[in-house]
Order: C-alpha cells, then structure tokens, then sequence
C-alpha cells in the first residue's frame, strides 16, 4: 500500500523524475552515436589505407617490371637492327617512332658510350644533330653547345644506371657487343614509390587518432555507465522511498484529522504500517548491501539457492503490472544441494532477470515460469527464466550484454550486464540466452557449478 503517489510533492518528484531520465537518455543516445562515428571512422579509414598501401605496392613492382621489359625488347629491337643499319632512313624512322612512345627516361649509347637516342631526360633529341654524334664517333670536333649538351646526356644516362643496371646489346649472330640501353622509371612511378611510406604515416597517424578515439569511447562508456549506475541507485532506492514516505503521509493524515495530544490508529492499520516500514527499511538496508559488493570481492556462503529465487520471485509478484490483464509467475523447485554464493547480489540478478522478463510481456495473458533443476548430463545447477514476451531479434542477442545497450525507451543496459558480472565474475557460473523468438518469447539461463 503506498500512498505517496497521491501527494503534489510525489507527483512532481516523479516529474522532474521523468524530464531528467528523458535528458539522460538523450545524452546516452548521443554518446552512443558519436562513440559508434569514432570507431566506424577509424575502421573504415585504416582499412582504406591498408588496401591503398597493397594496391599501391603492388602496381609499383608491376609498373617497374614492365619498364625493364620494356628496356630489354628495346634492347633486342636494337641489337637486331645494329647500329651500322641504323643509317637506313627507314630504320632511323621506325627507331625514332619506338623511342617517341617510351613515357620514362631513357638513354641508348654505342660501344663508345656516345649517345645515340634519348627520351624523358629533360634535353630535346633535335637539340643534337645526329650529324654531331657521328663527328665525335669519328673524333672530328663539334659546337661547345653540342657538346655540352652531349655531356649532360652521358651525365643522365650515368645516373640511370646508378638506379637500374644497363641491358647490352649484342648482335644475334655474332655475339658483338653494340651498346646500351641505360633506363629509369617513369615520373608517375617515382610519385608511385612514395605513396606506401605515405600510406603507413596516414596509417600511424589514424592509429594515432583511434587510440584517442577509442580512449573517448571508453571514457563516453565509463561515464555512460556511472550515470546509469547512479540512475540505478536511485531507482533501487526510489520505490522503498516512495512506499515510507507514502505511510509517513498516512500517519501524518490521522494526526491531522484528530486534534489534541492523543492520535488513535486503528490496530490492524497500525500493524499493517508497521510491517511494511520494516519491509521498506529491509529493503533499503539490501539495496545499500548490494551496492557495496560492487567492486570489490563478495563472500561467498554454501546455502540454498532456491529460497533466495523465492524471495526474488516473490519481489517480482508484488510489483506486476494491475489492471490490464493475466500476469502469473509460476515456480518449479527442484530439490538441489546447497552452492557457494552471496545471497544480496544473487537475489538482484535474479530480479533483473525477472524485471526484463515482465518488461517484455506485450500479451494477454502474460506468463513466466522460473525453473530450478538439476541437469543430469552435466551435473549443473541451473536456473531458467521463461517468458512469452516480445522475444529479440539475433542482432539484439548479441548485443544483449553489453554495458549501455538496451531496446527501452528509459532503460541504460546495465540490468543484464551487472546480471552477468555476479554471475560470471563473482559466482563463477555462466549465464546465457537459450532462446528467444521475436513475437513468442525469451528463456534466459543461469548455470552454476557444483
């Protein structure tokens, strides 16, 4: 019986109740989203670079083999032709077309290292007569300008070979060496061979990002968590509260309606008062009990497991939904020996699991069925909750855990996080999902080893 639902104050306490859960609910749903943006961005970004940094080595070695391919047919092109024939206007003009489509540098020479084509190096080919180049081969003098810009030919065609050793050219049959072919790369490869040491600092500065990102999820998550913790005290501590304010306002109403320094309280009403201030009084000093397990390690006693289920359920019994149809638990105890635990947290995850059940119920008539037994193949203690609510979907049984994530609208998923964290971590059970069908309903499972 609680009668401080009926007073203004109560009435606004619920209220501003409500607007602050909703306000938190909205900063929960914005960490969420923001914290789910970091990490989706830092995936997606490293696999970018990842598959950027592949590709990219890959398309260099590529690029690279096909420019000494490349080299060594023009190699071959030229040995097969030889120099002398080169004189053959014809050849001259099918050499000059093969030399024009080659996009990276490239320098040939002859056995006495005088060039005799070039491409890419940053000299035009019409800048040296070829008339010059076979004066020098002769030992006949030329213009300082053109041999200037024969040195600087030479010059390049020494670089290249610093980078990529020259391909000789032999004639087929004789074996008669001609010259050279000295090579490089293209422009676009030299970018190319950059673009993987950029890759791995784009990599190492998202990593860097990440770290911090993923510092901000959990720091998001830890104060999302701390905000549903003290949501949950308060919410623990809220309907014992509201029960013994609602009796102090019952007592308060009889002194006020009989004047004088003597107040009379029927007997029955009395008794009944004070057994449920004593229940509400219990039930705060539980709720501070269990609050101080969190943390740090419980003592565990061997005892009977069914009578803290029983009280559980019997908690649960009271607080169903009135007035809009069937609501039954119903209770099957088998006979089971006594295991180690601690009776104030046990008997609060129980009650979360039975809060989620009732909370699912969304048909008439609405049933949960709470089983203690023995399994025979394991020897296992286990407890099952069954309800034929709502049922969830797989993405949602995967989630179901987790601290923060929930399906209701004032909910902060802590219930079956902090069930698991008793049950695992301080029980050394197992708890799990056994079945869940949307629409027919959710059987959850607590193990415990004997």
């Amino acid at each position: 019986m609680n009668h401080a639902g009926g007073t203004p104050g109560g009435r606004g306490s619920r209220e501003a109740g409500a607007r602050a859960g909703a306000n938190a609910h909205r900063d929960k749903r914005r960490f969420e989203s923001t914290d789910a943006l970091r990490v989706g961005v830092f995936l997606g970004g490293s696999l970018f670079v990842i598959v950027a940094f592949l590709f990219t080595s890959v398309m260099v070695t590529r690029l690279s083999e096909e420019v000494a391919t490349t080299s060594r047919v023009l190699a071959r092109f030229l040995a097969q032709a030889s120099f002398p024939a080169t004189r053959d206007p014809q050849l001259q003009e099918i050499l000059a077309q093969v030399v024009a489509g080659i996009d990276f540098p490239i320098v040939i020479t002859d056995i006495d290292s005088l060039p005799r084509a070039w491409r890419q190096i940053g000299i035009d080919t019409g800048s040296v007569p070829a008339a010059s180049i076979d004066s020098l081969a002769q030992g006949r003098a030329v213009a300082p300008v053109i041999a200037q810009r024969i040195r600087q030919v030479r010059a390049h065609a020494a670089a290249l070979d610093r980078r990529n050793q020259p391909i000789e050219m032999r004639q087929p049959v004789t074996g008669v060496r001609l010259g050279y072919v000295h090579y490089g790369v293209p422009p676009v490869l030299e970018a190319l061979r950059w673009v993987p040491f950029l890759s791995v600092a784009g990599l190492l500065l998202l990593l860097a990002i990440g770290f911090w990102g993923l510092s901000g999820v959990r720091t998001a998550e830890g104060r999302s968590i701390w905000v549903g913790m003290a949501r949950e005290t308060a919410h623990q501590l809220g309907t014992p509260l509201s029960s013994l304010m609602g009796w102090i306002e019952l007592l308060r109403s009889h002194a006020e309606s009989q004047p004088g320094d003597t107040v009379s309280v029927p007997r029955a009403e009395l008794d009944e008062t004070l057994e449920e201030m004593e229940r509400d009084v219990a039930r705060l000093n539980k709720v501070a009990q269990r609050f101080s397990h969190v943390g740090s390690t419980p003592v565990l006693q061997l005892q009977d497991v069914t009578p803290i289920v029983r009280q559980a359920v019997q908690y649960a019994r009271r607080r169903l939904p009135r007035g809009d149809g069937e609501v039954s638990i119903h209770e099957r105890y088998e006979e089971v020996e006594p295991i180690n635990l601690n009776a104030e947290l046990l008997e609060w995850a129980v009650e979360n699991l039975l809060s989620n059940a009732v909370s699912a119920l969304d048909k008439r008539p609405a049933r949960i069925e709470v089983t203690i037994q023995k399994r025979p193949e394991t020897e296992a203690i286990e407890l099952s909750i069954q309800d034929n609510g709502r049922g969830m979907a797989p993405a949602e049984q995967r989630r179901a855990f987790e601290p923060g994530y929930t399906t209701k609208r004032r909910g902060w998923g802590l219930g079956l996080a902090l069930t698991r964290r008793v049950v695992e971590e301080y029980h050394g059970g197992r708890i799990s999902i056994r079945a869940s069908v949307p629409g027919e309903g959710t059987t959850m499972v607590i193990t415990f080893p004997t």
